[in-house]
């Protein structure tokens, strides 16, 4: 009789939850908050891109309409020198059967001119019969490919003889630095020893022939130690590098780098000289190959 009775109430609670659901109305988006916006606040294009494609959102339940205006924010990027705009007109004409449509912009390559990143903004001036969203300005970043370093930016497969494991392999990235033409940023130097969060940087002479590394650089980012770039002269490793010297690497034509010195992390009790220990070191071996 019990069990009868558990499943009667069950029962009964099922269908007095259905009947209940029949009651109530679903929520509903609405069309009174809807609005246009970009899908995010940056992007980025190399100067090659031909046409970009930047796309606009009008979001809403039912497909609205709407006449969306834009114009343009010149930065380091000039409208009609470094941009422009296809098809002329600063509009876009939302009939509520497509959600996304695309402001059209022809990008200038300035081919051979190293000109530097440049930038420029597209803002929306008007969303028509909608809401503006939270995302109403976004910009461009023209990535520029003429850097006099290009032939050394980029990722390399590096090897090198560990004092600890051997031969090792792995990959490091070199990046250009947004002021500096002769100076790049170099992420995992050294091997079990870097942090992505903690480039170091290099210095390369103007005949493009020698990278300088300055030692003393944080590699690891801990609470507990400090983590730096240390290294000795090579090729014997006898004398250590002091605060103020730099491992050195030559470059070959190609962007081969024939790094000429040991080097390595080291870890110090935080706010101390007290060595306690290295990450990894290497011998004078290593060779940075680009991919």
């Amino acid at each position: 009789m019990k069990k009868i009775t558990i499943y009667i109430s069950v029962l009964a609670g099922i269908v007095l939850f259905f009947s209940a659901c029949e009651l109530n109305d679903y929520p509903k988006f609405d069309d009174a908050e809807a609005f246009v916006a970009f899908s995010s606040e940056n992007m980025t294009v190399t100067e090659d891109a031909g046409t970009l494609e930047i796309p606009v959102r009008l979001t809403s339940l039912s497909g609205l309409s709407s006449t969306v205006s834009f114009d343009f924010i010149d930065s380091t990027a000039v409208k009609g020198r470094d941009y422009s705009l296809k098809g002329g007109a600063s509009v876009l004409n939302f009939d509520g059967n497509e959600a996304v449509q695309n402001i059209e912009v022809d990008i200038v390559n300035h081919n051979g001119v190293f000109t530097g990143d440049m930038k420029f903004g597209v803002r929306i001036t008007s969303s028509g019969s909608v809401n503006a969203g939270s995302i109403d300005t976004m910009w461009v970043t023209i990535a520029d490919l003429d850097h006099p370093l290009a032939f050394i930016l980029g990722e390399f497969t590096a090897t090198a003889t560990s004092y600890f494991n051997d031969k090792e392999e792995w990959t490091v990235t070199l990046d250009k630095d947004i002021s500096d033409v002769n100076k790049v940023w170099i992420t995992n130097l050294v091997n079990r020893g870097s942090s992505a969060k903690s480039p170091v940087y290099g210095i390369v002479n103007e005949e493009q022939t020698e990278i300088k590394i300055p030692v003393g650089q944080v590699t690891v980012l801990s609470d507990t130690y400090d983590v730096l770039l240390k290294g000795f002269y090579g090729p014997d490793g006898e004398t250590g590098i002091e605060d103020g010297g730099a491992i050195t690497g030559l470059i070959d034509p190609d962007g081969t780098i024939h790094i000429q010195d040991e080097f390595g992390s080291q870890a110090f009790t935080k706010g101390t000289t007290n060595s306690a220990g290295w990450y990894n070191i290497f011998q004078a071996d290593a060779v940075l190959v680009k991919k």
